[in-house]
């Protein structure tokens, strides 16, 4: 599915993605009211794979090198963010919110099943995934901030970091459920990872985050909670924790960028108080 839509997408078939979307949305004649669990995972894959395609560095590097591929991919990408970035975004959150929320509701409910659990929980888990297979390439910066345009990336961040999502993220990097946590880990650790031009846009995307306060809140927690296991040790706790780690390494190598290219660490640490509780581990 993926290598047809790269076939077709730039001349032949331009409405690929609309009709897709068409297609997974639930129909206006049924009682349907939520998305299929099975299409949903269907489409989140096929995101992942385009996202792999044309933007996975990893993925890029480890193919012979092809002028004609390379071409192609910066195009694909160009016109997805022309055609298509606000739908393929729109999709994704609105099925993860949706499923979110029933996740929430199966929970309260003494009679669901282990079975619609799960499938419910594979839904969410599959599309934070998604979303941060494209959130941290983005091209332009216009969060809460001023506009600045960069033609460098996949998907704009102004989609992907709003007054909606990080609340989104922040409160699935608490489920309960372990894969949900790991998978909102990641998607904000590439969020954070990525460069721009302009050292004060990354400055007012880490302020925007506040992910020190966020990581200080869930170390005490973890930490307490290891204490309390003593010698029994859960190997997926001790997973999240290792992550939650890896996300503040992360915020911190991007603050010494800051501090290397124009300001002082100690301007900005005093100017975003971010490691109020870290800092002393």
């Amino acid at each position: 599915m993926t290598l047809l839509f790269l076939a077709t997408y730039l001349d032949r078939w331009p409405t690929f993605l609309a009709d897709l979307f068409a297609l997974i949305r639930p129909a206006e004649s049924t009682s349907q009211t939520s998305f299929n669990p099975h299409v949903s995972l269907l489409f989140f894959h096929f995101v992942i794979e385009i996202s792999e395609e044309v933007a996975d560095q990893v993925i890029k590097g480890a193919r012979q090198f092809s002028s004609e591929r390379h071409v192609r991919d910066a195009r694909v990408r160009d016109a997805v963010r022309e055609r298509d970035a606000t739908r393929i975004n729109e999709a994704v959150l609105t099925i993860v919110a949706d499923y979110a929320e029933r996740l929430l509701a199966l929970r309260k409910e003494a009679i669901a099943t282990s079975r619609e659990t799960s499938e419910v929980l594979e839904v969410v888990d599959w599309g934070i995934r998604t979303f941060g297979s494209y959130a941290g390439l983005s091209r332009s910066w216009n969060i809460y901030l001023s506009r600045t345009h960069l033609r460098t990336g996949w998907v704009d961040i102004n989609l992907t970091v709003t007054p909606t999502t990080i609340p989104l993220l922040f409160t699935l990097l608490s489920d309960p459920s372990l894969s949900v946590r790991m998978a909102a880990a990641g998607a904000l650790r590439r969020i954070v990872s990525k460069g721009l031009k302009e050292p004060a846009d990354k400055l007012r995307l880490i302020r925007v985050l506040s992910l020190g306060q966020v990581l200080d809140s869930l170390e005490e927690r973890t930490r307490a909670e290891q204490i309390a296991r003593g010698d029994d040790t859960d190997e997926g706790e001790e997973s999240y924790r290792e992550a939650l780690g890896r996300l503040l390494n992360v915020l911190g190598l991007e603050l010494i960028k800051l501090a290397d290219v124009s300001y002082s660490i100690f301007e900005i640490l005093n100017s975003l108080t971010l490691f109020k509780g870290c800092s002393r581990r």
